[in-house]
């Protein structure tokens, strides 16, 4: 591995743009067909917001889940697609993340050290839809050795979450006793990340950190490199392929795009559209640049990524409202569709209904399951919010405190029965799996043991979904639709093939590392030109 030095020209097969999952896919194919590759990272850590991340990947009709006897099929997934996508991805990319989604991960686990395991416990987050799966698409990668990559291991970027795997939380999800994480391996996404990051240096891919790109390079009508923000110049003779992650640190984008605001991100803080703009500059299309994988998050003090808000919102004894004191959605939802409802347009204010909102949980969940930052039985933080009443904490929180009390006791009136018919809370399958599981109702139970405690949920995002238009193997379209030679694209770089919906755990990194697998075919199928 190796720091750029700048003012330089450099020349290579293939230039790749970043350094997440599908990024070093990427890298990786291209050099195992023996194309010389450079991978070019802008931060001084490798991995990208894969490497901050579950690592989790989704992809139907997989080989573990048929090793585990997990029935799947390709017209079954796609049912399941078109409904998630809401008819705004086209078929052809669909079936191809479904066709080659499975080719992808045997490739990845042959050529590295990489190992999926399928969650068969995991369910699809639209179980219920047509073509929705109980568990086995979305798999997680084995922990790996943090010993055997020497001074590589410190040019991995750490993760955002605990390091621990999806079957040590199930455990804990079951038994509440901790699981300390293991500092001796990867986990999560460090552990897709580290052997992929491994694997490229023993193929002989050129590993640069601190390298910010700023223009694409074009000759004759093709790109056929990239202008780094230092003056140098590094060509990639058969394609630059960007998979640089999405814009949602960058204000001025956000604003233009995003229907609400973005209050954080649990992604690496240099994903500012760089690789989007470098193709609009060279005349790309743009698509599904309204979309973000959203996420409820919770800021602490002295923290600087936020915290995504799970078990807070969804084991019992928890409820959300807005500041007027009422809830507006489903506490236990995905991740990604509960924040829709927060960007709901308030007509008479012109502002969003339902922000600021608050998670407020009484003295029975602290107690059980502790909150954020601290085990159950310790003293609560003293930044939280915190009230005798629900008046108080009402007053604490500026709501109306009248509508907060009637809120909390029409909610409680049904949890005691194990029921929602206000938002439905709990009633399928991804809600009561991600719950207590000994719990009476594992998502739903009464707010009622006083003292109660409060944070404020913000609009988080783990990161943007739109951008460059591609066809199913990511080679780069212009605004009529038509290629731009040498130029390819894959993961949160594009306008995501997932589009405005989220089908299941790792269904970001699923579709975006198999377009960029097949961007790394494409381009060295077509050749280097003469």
């Amino acid at each position: 591995m190796r720091t750029w030095t700048g003012d330089l020209v450099e020349e290579f097969d293939v230039v790749v743009v970043g350094s997440g999952g599908a990024a070093l896919t990427a890298a990786l194919y291209a050099s195992n067909t023996g194309a010389s590759v450079v991978v070019l990272e802008k931060s001084d850590y490798l991995g990208g917001t894969t490497a901050m991340s579950g690592g989790m990947i989704w992809i139907p009709d997989n080989q573990h889940m048929r090793e585990l006897g997990i029935p799947d099929d390709r017209e079954t997934a796609l049912r399941y697609l078109r409904l998630v996508t809401q008819g705004k991805t086209d078929e052809s990319a669909l079936e191809s993340f479904v066709d080659h989604g499975p080719e992808m991960l045997a490739f990845i686990e042959a050529e590295s050290g990489v190992r999926y395991v399928s969650l068969p416990n995991f369910p699809d987050y639209h179980r219920e839809w047509d073509g929705g799966c109980a568990g086995g698409r979305g798999l997680e990668p084995e922990p790996y050795a943090v010993e055997p990559l020497g001074a590589l291991a410190e040019s991995i970027r750490e993760l955002a979450v605990p390091a621990i795997t999806q079957a040590e939380i199930e455990e804990w999800r079951s038994t509440h006793v901790a699981i300390e994480p293991d500092s001796g391996r990867f986990a999560r996404g460090n552990a897709l990340v580290a052997p992929l990051v491994e694997a490229c240096a023993e193929q002989g891919v050129t590993l640069v950190t601190g390298c910010a790109v700023e223009r694409l390079h074009v000759d004759g009508g093709r790109v056929d490199g990239v202008q780094t923000a230092d003056a140098g110049l590094i060509l990639g003779t058969a394609a630059v392929i960007l998979a640089c992650g999405g814009y949602e640190w960058s204000p001025d984008m956000v604003a233009r795009f995003l229907p609400g605001p973005i209050d954080g991100s649990c992604s690496a803080r240099h994903n500012t559209g760089d690789g989007i703009r470098m193709a609009m500059a060279v005349g790309a299309g743009l698509g599904n640049m309204t979309e973000a994988w959203w996420q409820p998050q919770a800021k602490l003090p002295g923290e600087e990524e936020n915290r995504g808000l799970e078990v807070e919102r969804i084991w019992p004894g928890t409820i959300i409202v807005n500041r007027a004191g009422r809830r507006f959605s489903n506490e236990a939802g995905n991740y990604h569709d509960v924040v829709k409802a927060y960007h709901a347009h308030d007509p008479a204010t012109g502002g969003f209904a339902n922000l600021p909102a608050y998670l407020i949980v009484d003295f029975e969940h602290v107690s059980r399951y502790g909150f954020l930052d601290y085990k159950a039985g310790e003293p609560g933080p003293a930044w939280l919010k915190t009230g005798r009443t629900l008046k108080e904490m009402a007053a604490e929180l500026d709501i109306d405190g009248d509508q907060l009390t009637k809120t909390v006791q029409r909610f409680n009136e049904y949890a005691r029965e194990g029921r929602d018919p206000d938002f439905h809370r709990g009633e399928t399958v991804y809600e009561r799996y991600l719950g207590d599981q000994q719990a009476p109702h594992p998502a739903l139970g009464p707010v009622e043991r006083a003292p109660f405690f409060a944070v404020e949920v913000v609009s988080g995002v783990i990161g943007t979904k739109g951008g460059i238009t591609t066809t199913p193997d990511g080679v780069v379209l212009n605004s009529f639709g038509e290629p731009i030679p040498g130029l390819y694209a894959a993961g949160n770089t594009t306008a995501h093939p997932m589009g405005p919906g989220y089908p299941g755990p790792g269904g970001t990194l699923g579709p975006g590392m198999t377009m960029a697998f097949l961007a790394a075919r494409h381009c060295l199928s077509v050749g280097v030109p003469s």
